[in-house]
């Protein structure tokens, strides 16, 4: 009887080599993922809004226009004319309603900061583009609208536009196209401010002084009671004499505002040559 050789058992591989054959198949497919996502990253970081299927500057200049609108209605006029500037400068990013709106807020601005014949260049060129165009009364001071206007008559007189269909001229409300008193300009709690026509100004300095008197006052009254029954806290004394200090600041801060704009909003600008 011939005796069969018993089979061979079966080999285990060793942990070892188990863990290589894995970590060699993920890295081959890590490997295979790679080659096709980084050309396409490329492509995203040499031009992220094509790649991303949008113009391009679509976002740059949305976030310009936004910031420029937000700094002129808050009158920080340093930080809103080269914004409005870099819209229309070397060329109009713009469509055409903004581009009009641009132009009269940039007008307006350097007409605010003293720079009237810069001013008068904007103003001639939206009226180049858009003959019809008017400066809201309750929006801007009377000069400036004068000046506005003035422009227009100009610009009709050389040619430059044709007086053909266009609105009749605007007519100012006698009582916005005369100056304040300037004696108003030495009030505080804002009286100068609501006089030239700044409520937003006018509200916060009232309700700034009013909030620093009504503290003075309160303290003062507080350690004028403690002061009968013994030594007044420090303290106390401290914050009286401090929110009266800031009250004076402020209000002499108002009145500097107020004869500041009234010189600028109200006095004779250069005549248009």
């Amino acid at each position: 009887m011939l005796l069969r050789p018993l089979p061979t058992p079966l080999r285990r591989p060793s942990p070892v080599r188990r863990l290589w054959s894995v970590a060699r198949r993920r890295t081959a497919a890590l490997a295979a993922l790679l080659s096709l996502a980084l050309p396409a990253a490329a492509a995203v970081a040499a031009d992220p809004p094509a790649a991303a299927g949008r113009p391009p500057e679509r976002d740059d200049v949305t976030a310009t226009w936004e910031n420029a609108i937000n700094a002129f209605k808050y009158q920080d006029f340093d930080t809103a004319i080269p914004l409005l500037r870099s819209l229309l400068y070397p060329s109009v990013r713009l469509d055409a309603r903004r581009e009009m709106r641009v132009r009269e807020y940039l007008g307006a601005a350097l007409w605010w900061t003293n720079k009237r014949e810069e001013s008068f260049d904007e103003f001639n060129a939206l009226l180049v583009k858009n003959p019809g165009a008017r400066l809201d009364p309750a929006q801007y001071p009377p000069k400036m609208v004068e000046d506005f206007e003035a422009r227009r008559r100009r610009l009709i007189s050389t040619g430059v536009i044709k007086a053909d269909g266009l609105a009749a001229p605007l007519e100012l409300d006698p009582r916005n196209a005369s100056a304040p008193s300037y004696a108003l300009m030495w009030f505080p709690l804002g009286v100068g401010q609501f006089a030239n026509r700044e409520p937003v100004k006018g509200w916060l300095l009232l309700a700034g002084q009013a909030a620093l008197a009504g503290v003075s006052v309160g303290y003062y009254l507080s350690n004028r009671d403690a002061g009968h029954s013994g030594p007044r806290p420090l303290a106390d004394d401290a914050i009286q004499i401090g929110t009266g200090i800031g009250f004076w600041l402020l209000a002499g801060y108002g009145v500097w505002d107020a004869l500041r704009t009234y010189d600028r909003q109200w006095s004779p600008a250069k005549d248009a040559k």
